[in-house]
Parts: structure tokens; sequence; C-alpha cells
């Protein structure tokens, strides 16, 4: 994608974050497993993945806390530690979601907060999708829609209607389109 124009790749492509895409919809983050990107996916140059429905996430191996739960994910596929794990930065978290950071402070960690394996904190992503007239927020690492209706606050201040109109913390408004998904920075970080 190049602006709003669309372009065949006949070689692979380089990203950030050591990501390599291949012509035949293959990927491969540095020396980790190739992956097929799904039908609509997007890997952006920022090194997350978009999916259709317009839910987002880190395309490097993470920790996550999603809906209460940590979640650990290798090569895109998530999966529930077993115990405690130590990232290499000596932050401990245990299954349950509470954590000791190397520093000595402990916490319990927040649904959509999320770390790279080494310990770096990564700051979260949120996005609204109108899909099919109905309008998706993914707001701390959830997925929600929302009716007509509702009103959803987001962390940098925005607020989404049902309805599809953005509204920002400046006053500034905008309608969104059927198939548009726009991002907007989430608030959780590591600390």
């Amino acid at each position: 994608m190049h602006g709003d124009r669309l372009e065949a790749i006949d070689d692979s492509v380089e990203l950030p974050l050591h990501v390599k895409v291949n012509s035949d919809g293959t990927f491969k983050v540095g020396d980790g497993k190739q992956r097929q990107l799904e039908p609509g996916q997007v890997i952006r140059r920022d090194g997350w993945i978009l999916n259709p429905d317009g839910s987002i996430q880190p395309v490097v191996d993470h920790v996550a806390m999603k809906a209460g739960q940590v979640m650990v994910v290798r090569d895109g596929r998530a999966e529930t530690p077993a115990g405690p794990i130590t990232l290499t930065n000596n932050l401990y978290i245990t299954p349950d979601g509470f954590c000791d950071y190397p520093d000595g402070r402990h916490a319990r960690l927040r649904d959509g907060q999320l770390f790279r394996l080494d310990g770096t904190s990564i700051p979260s992503k949120d996005t609204v999708t109108l899909k099919n007239g109905q309008v998706f927020v993914q707001k701390d690492g959830t997925l929600l829609s929302l009716t007509p209706i509702q009103i959803m606050g987001m962390n940098d201040g925005t607020r989404v209607h049902g309805d599809g109109l953005i509204q920002k913390l400046d006053g500034s408004t905008s309608q969104l389109q059927e198939g548009q998904t726009i991002l907007i920075d989430g608030a959780i970080t590591g600390h």
C-alpha cells in the first residue's frame, strides 16, 4: 500500500522489526516460523497486524493481558502460560496476571497491557471499525460492538458513537465510512 494505491509485490518486502513478507502472502518475523496472512489482514509498517474485524495486535512475539488472562503469543499463536514466566529483563509474570517489575514494584497487569518477550513495554493501540453498518471498537485488547445509540470513551479522550461518529477531544468530528478502520492510541504501557 502506497498512500491509497495498492501494489502487488513481485519479491519479498522487508518491514521494520525484522518482518519479511513474501509475494505468496507468507511472512516471517526474525527467526520465527513462517506464517500465512489471512484474507483481509494487513501488516502495518509499525509492526501491528490489523485484522478485518478491526482487532489489532503486535506482529512480534509478546505477552498480553486479555480479558483478565495472561497470554503468551509466539509466531502468532496465543497460549496461556502453565506457570510463572520470567522475561529477559527479569520481569516476572504469574498466570493470574500479577507481576514483579525489575525495579521491585509489584502490580497486577491491566487488560490490553503488552510486553515483548525481552520485557520491553509495547504501547497499546485501539481501533474503531465500521463493518456492515455496525461499529466495532477494540479497547484495551477487547473487541466490542456498539449499538447505534451507544457512546464509548476511548483512552485518549476520543468519543466513539454507535452510528460511526468520531468526536476528538479537541471537538473535531468525523464520520466512519463503511469498511474503514481508524487507530487510536491506547493508554496502557508497562508501568
